[in-house]
């Protein structure tokens, strides 16, 4: 059989009534030996349990003694009712309820509920010093949603990342900046596979890398027809000049533009000039 004695050599003590118990020296309980402990008829219990060394931190120090709530039912509190109501914005402390722990971690576990928090404004700080704590930890099996007409991220590094579809959809303007922008489809980089559903769902004549696209194709035909077409009358006009202009007279009369200058004859090299120019355009006409 288990020995039963109170670890602490102390006698064992218990008060019976007709709805509760209270003991003292319980050694048959999860929690360890028990230094006061009521035990209602409804399966109750509310105890102080004495130190296990469960999670202890060095020698000496105050201990690990428990304080243990079991009921079947609903715990309520009700707080606060005799404190001041605060104005819309005013965000200063003013406690109803607070619980600290020095140590340690602090858990809320619904194994088969849900846990609901309402409050005017909701702050959680994870303010962990060091380059490995401070983490907030937020995982759903199937959805997340957060809303609100504010939404705003902000860190020095921001992933997003999507393993099927990634959505971003608005009814306004959509505004993008950066210092250096790298867009990457890994599809097309290493298989090439979403350009074949690209041909096949647009009617879209979408050209090769390399390829040229066919409404420059069709301009530099046209502008080669014209280019062909001008070429032939400049070849005309070249025939003419050779024909009707006089080119012994033009260069004559640019001989004595020179000579004019050097002599400093400005007026007769002026009308040098224009005599050579109407002998020109006496050509083309």
């Amino acid at each position: 059989m288990s020995d039963l004695t109170p670890k602490d050599g102390k006698n064992f003590e218990s008060k019976s009534f007709e709805r509760h118990c209270q003991s003292s020296g319980d050694m048959d309980s999860i929690h360890g030996m028990s230094n006061f402990q009521i035990t209602t008829q409804e399966a109750q219990t509310l105890g102080f349990y004495a130190d296990t060394g469960q999670g202890k931190g060095g020698q000496g120090g105050p201990g690990t003694g428990k304080f243990v709530l079991n009921t079947p039912g609903m715990a309520l509190e009700v707080l606060g009712q005799g404190l001041k109501v605060r104005d819309e914005g005013d965000i200063t402390q003013l406690p109803a309820k607070q619980t600290v722990c020095k140590r340690g971690d602090y858990g809320v576990t619904c194994e088969n509920g849900d846990v609901v928090i309402k409050a005017r404004n909701i702050t959680l700080d994870a303010c962990g010093g060091g380059n490995k704590d401070g983490q907030i930890f937020i995982t759903a099996n199937r959805l997340v949603d957060v809303r609100g007409p504010d939404v705003k991220i902000q860190g020095e590094k921001f992933t997003c990342r999507a393993t099927q579809e990634c959505d971003i959809v608005t009814n306004g303007f959509m505004k993008m900046q950066s210092a250096f922008k790298v867009d990457a489809q890994k599809a097309d980089d290493l298989f090439g596979s979403m350009s074949g559903v690209l041909k096949s769902a647009t009617s879209l004549n979408i050209p090769q890398v390399g390829e040229k696209l066919d409404a420059i194709a069709d301009k530099g035909k046209g502008f080669a027809e014209k280019i062909k077409g001008t070429a032939g009358k400049l070849e005309g006009i070249a025939e003419g000049l050779a024909e009707n202009v006089d080119t012994e007279a033009i260069d004559q009369s640019f001989s004595q533009v020179e000579g004019n200058l050097e002599s400093g004859d400005v007026g007769a090299a002026v009308e040098n000039i224009q005599d050579a120019l109407s002998g020109l355009l006496g050509g083309l006409g």
